[in-house]
């Protein structure tokens, strides 16, 4: 599982055997996890996360999107070869 950042405690990954989705993220923090899309930053799921901590993460992750893309462009061409 390959870790994008951790910002402000939240870790932001993606599994690797998720390639074959579109692009998404993983997000954890004190035991809680949510997922979100990067097409359209919609959260996927959300456990254990308050409604003022999706709200801090959606600005995180929408703030580093580029990054995030690249990352999960870089892994799945390195997976491919």
């Amino acid at each position: 599982m390959p870790t994008v950042f951790i910002q402000s405690g939240y870790r932001v990954s993606f599994y690797s055997y998720d390639l074959a989705e579109r692009i998404h993220v993983h997000v954890f923090k004190a035991g809680s996890e949510c997922k979100e899309w990067m097409d359209d930053l919609t959260i996927a799921f959300s456990r254990g996360f308050r409604s003022h901590e999706i709200a801090e993460i959606r600005r995180i992750v929408s703030d580093r999107r580029n990054e995030i893309v690249i990352k999960w462009q870089g892994h799945e061409r390195t997976s491919n070869q």
